[in-house]
């Protein structure tokens, strides 16, 4: 049996475009209904990565998740909204910025902050992976990421989006232990064929490309798309996007695990797929496109040559987010005897660096850059134009 995505046009927030779009994805999916038990309770779990307006394409949209609410009510289920932010931020700051605070206010809802709920402890390769109870306390989880590009793992949507069911900051740490994009996919499958969430809707009426996850540019695609199976939802929008499925490593760890269909030809497309088909390819992260370059087997004997490391702009505020979301403690806040704050700035040790991205991925003001060594550009280069 083919699983179904359904991608329908949406090209802008307002409740009752959004409302439509979501009716026509669910009649495509056999209804909203049959995937809700009567009474059941629903987590809706956004990507609320850090404390950013909904403008910015960095965070899902509230207006996603208020015509969620409204028709989980309607179908007979308790929604409530969940999620947990990159380790270093507090989440009272996340929910305000973002809308979600007024959202949970104006539709009565619960939001669950995961930091203060209970844990289930999952062991994966010796390492615990603490994911949230709610979770699994659940009778449906509603699964909503934004659309972006992604700096590490090149993509990020649905099977990305369920790293937030892990609290806190054992986020960071787990790029301390799986510090390369392949190793942190195997552990990201891993973690998405735990959870598995029963639905997911993508938001890509505004998503993002280039070196996102927070740091790339929106860009307008003006869609929402919804599938029963979240693994063949981002297999499908990568080919609409332009991307090579192979280049996103985690597709591998479930094809291998059976964690979801990643078999073009087994996905059935519905709705407006064939118009949209036809924009123009997503612009990739050239940070995640080199990472991928680096030889897991010969890392040992040539990774002193082929790195990637933050470097600091005169944007840098000093703020100290990129120090304590380092899982390496590879950065600390370095400021000269007498210096004015604005001349301030992180200082990183480079044997300590493991090259996760976490640093570029938290910083508010854009001020991070990642540089690969001349070794890396070359191999870089060469694979790309093979």
């Amino acid at each position: 049996m083919q699983s179904r995505v359904a991608v329908v046009k949406c090209e802008s927030y307002r409740p009752e475009k959004v409302s439509a779009a979501l009716e026509k994805i669910f009649t495509a999916l056999g209804g909203l209904k049959q995937f809700i038990p009567p009474g059941g309770s629903v987590l809706i779990k956004p990507n609320l990565l850090t404390d950013c307006a909904p403008d910015k394409a960095v965070t899902t949209h509230p207006e996603i998740a208020r015509a969620l609410i409204r028709m989980v009510r309607q179908c007979g289920g308790n929604p409530f909204i969940g999620d947990s932010p990159a380790g270093t931020l507090k989440i009272d700051a996340v929910i305000e910025k973002t809308g979600f605070r007024a959202l949970c206010e104006e539709e009565k809802v619960k939001f669950v902050i995961f930091e203060k709920e209970p844990c289930v402890a999952h062991d994966y390769k010796g390492v615990s992976l603490a994911v949230a109870k709610a979770a699994f306390d659940a009778d449906l989880i509603i699964n909503v990421p934004k659309l972006k590009t992604h700096s590490f793992t090149l993509f990020t949507n649905a099977v990305k989006n369920v790293f937030g069911l892990l609290p806190g900051f054992q986020k960071a740490l787990l790029h301390r232990s799986f510090p390369t994009p392949r190793r942190f996919g195997d552990c990201l499958a891993f973690l998405y064929g735990i959870i598995k969430p029963g639905l997911t809707v993508c938001d890509a009426i505004t998503a993002m490309e280039g070196d996102g996850p927070s740091a790339g540019t929106p860009v307008q695609l003006g869609f929402l798309a919804g599938s029963a199976d979240g693994v063949a939802l981002d297999m499908a929008l990568c080919r609409m996007l332009k991307i090579n499925p192979n280049d996103v490593l985690y597709f591998n760890s479930l094809r291998r695990a059976g964690g979801g269909e990643c078999n073009l030809d087994n996905i059935e497309l519905t709705g407006d797929h064939d118009e949209l088909s036809r924009m123009r390819p997503i612009r990739q992260s050239g940070i995640a496109k080199a990472a991928r370059f680096i030889p897991g087997r010969l890392v040992q004997f040539i990774g002193p040559y082929l790195w990637i490391r933050p470097s600091f702009t005169d944007k840098c505020t000093a703020c100290g987010r990129c120090v304590k979301a380092c899982p390496a403690g590879a950065l600390e806040l370095s400021k000269p005897e007498n210096a004015a704050p604005q001349n301030s700035r992180p200082r990183l040790a480079r044997q300590k660096c493991i090259g996760c991205c976490c640093c570029h991925e938290i910083c508010p003001e854009h001020a991070i850059k990642m540089t690969r060594s001349p070794l890396l550009r070359l191999v870089s280069l060469r694979n790309l134009k093979t």
